[in-house]
């Protein structure tokens, strides 16, 4: 789907395509500016020393880059299989158990944007403090750009576990969402400590 096409579908009357790929199209956008920061930074000799991460990254970025496209799509057809669910007579005796394995299938997607939206975020503060020094707003961008997709992506969950029918599943999700948000804000915040160092210096 071309971008313009897909911003009229996001911007329409229409729940789907909603947050849970624009979350994903905005890691890919995270993805994108640590590639480019990577190779900016493989033209500085000085940075020698650190070339086999910057080519890591690249690598790394390119297959988080389309693994996301495609979990832009599958966020998208996932939402509409818990609204079918949803629709299931209340007197159809399996209706608990569709509606449960479409949430499970959408969590299961949102935890795979999670996780690569965090990758980008450890590049983008890895590439902030080690690599190409003008670049820096580029790093600062993707890392603000991969933790809005972990946010969005943690809410996405918590918000999918509200139609969830069985507690101990939900007490380990919520578990994994506690964990997994308090480990982001702790890398989240070395790239804020930096910026805020910048704006101390004008």
């Amino acid at each position: 789907m071309e971008i313009d096409e897909y911003i009229n579908n996001l911007k329409s009357d229409s729940a789907a395509p909603g947050g849970g790929s624009a979350s994903a199209l905005t890691s890919i956008f995270s993805a994108s500016l640590n590639s480019m920061a990577s190779l900016l930074s493989l033209k500085k000799e000085k940075l020698r020393e650190n070339y086999g991460k910057y080519n890591n990254i690249v690598l790394q970025s390119n297959k988080i880059i389309d693994d996301l496209k495609s979990l832009m799509n599958e966020d998208e057809k996932n939402f509409m299989d818990i609204m079918d669910a949803l629709r299931i007579s209340r007197n159809d005796k399996n209706r608990p158990n569709k509606i449960n394995y479409a949430v499970k299938k959408s969590i299961i997607t949102s935890w795979k944007i999670a996780i690569r939206s965090l990758i980008n975020l450890e590049n983008a503060v890895y590439l902030l403090y080690n690599g190409n020094k003008n670049l820096v707003t580029d790093d600062i961008t993707s890392a603000y750009m991969a933790y809005s997709s972990i946010n969005a992506s943690l809410g996405n969950i918590d918000i999918n576990l509200g139609i969830y029918k069985g507690s101990e599943y939900i007490f380990t999700e919520k578990l994994k969402i506690k964990l997994f948000y308090e480990e982001s804000l702790r890398i989240f915040g070395m790239a804020e400590s930096y910026e805020k160092d910048i704006f101390k210096a004008l």
